[in-house]
């Protein structure tokens, strides 16, 4: 039963069935498959304006070197080439130590027969590295993200109304909420997330998203009690922070669970312009920690 719905989730991604701020979001989720035949799940989101390409990238999601980069590129509604290239990374999960030596970025061109339709494409793609390093090459494959989500929708709807899975399965499986997840990162325990600022005064906003449950944090920024025994509400505590060094880290360890375990906490980054979002889930006593990593 397991493999059977691995193989509907991994259908359901790869086979098909949005001034910048004001145009509609093209998104799209799927793999890029490297020559070694690895597979890394990733999602591509971006808007177009006069043939000119801004947005972001996430590979590697839920995992453990998830890492997001802003993208920018072109279509040529003409040719119906779509060429686009990560050139910035926002964050990662990976140490820092091994970015310089071993993180590529992605450069595809590939053909895309009408961007408005917003359907799947894949083609092949460079990997590009800063420091000149070899950098591996291979295909990406994505479908509409919208598209996958009402697949998996349906998906979701038929799981629970079969009779052949028990009820303890079905409380355990969902797709939807398995994608939900993916939309941001999640930091769990002994998880480090290196967030890379453009600015030294960056405003860390900490608040519950989802049902208020008594959840409760010691919050450490460098080591320094900011916030102890703070119960998460759902309005948002701001804590402007000024970076004097080359990096900041911000520790949130749980006290407890809550009403429901884990113990989640929603953080966002402010950065200037820039809104890092990403969301902790721990259980007491453990800790999850964000480095700002000022350029």
């Amino acid at each position: 039963m397991r493999n059977l719905l691995l193989v509907s989730f991994l259908t359901l991604f790869f086979f098909p069935t949005s001034a910048f701020s004001q145009q509609p979001m093209y998104e799209y989720i799927g793999v890029i498959k490297l020559s070694d035949s690895a597979f890394i799940s990733y999602r591509l989101a971006f808007e177009e304006v006069d043939g000119r390409i801004e947005g972001y990238s996430l590979t590697d999601m839920g995992g453990k070197h998830e890492t997001k980069s802003n993208i920018k590129g072109r279509y040529d509604e003409t040719e119906k080439i779509l060429s686009f290239q990560e050139y910035d990374i926002v964050y990662t999960k990976s140490p820092l130590e091994e970015l310089d030596m071993y993180m590529c970025l992605v450069s595809f061109e590939g053909k895309l027969r009408n961007l408005k339709k917003n359907k799947a494409f894949s083609g092949d793609f460079k990997g590009v590295s800063a420091e000149g390093n070899a950098c591996p090459e291979g295909m990406i494959i994505v479908s509409n993200a919208q598209k996958a989500d009402k697949r998996i929708e349906k998906f979701d709807k038929k799981v629970q109304k079969s009779k052949k899975i028990s009820q303890e399965v079905k409380d355990k499986i969902s797709m939807r909420r398995a994608i939900d997840t993916l939309t941001m990162s999640v930091v769990k325990k002994d998880e480090n997330l290196n967030v890379f600022t453009k600015t030294k005064n960056v405003i860390i906003s900490i608040y519950d998203a989802g049902k208020v449950d008594d959840d409760r944090i010691n919050l450490y920024i460098d080591g320094k009690l900011i916030l102890e025994n703070y119960a998460i509400l759902r309005e948002k505590k701001e804590i402007p922070i000024t970076i004097s060094k080359e990096s900041t880290t911000v520790k949130v360890t749980a006290l407890n669970v809550g009403d429901s375990a884990p113990n989640t906490v929603k953080v966002e980054i402010l950065d200037g312009s820039n809104l890092i979002t990403t969301r902790t889930s721990l259980n007491t006593n453990e800790s999850a920690v964000l480095t700002l990593v000022n350029q």
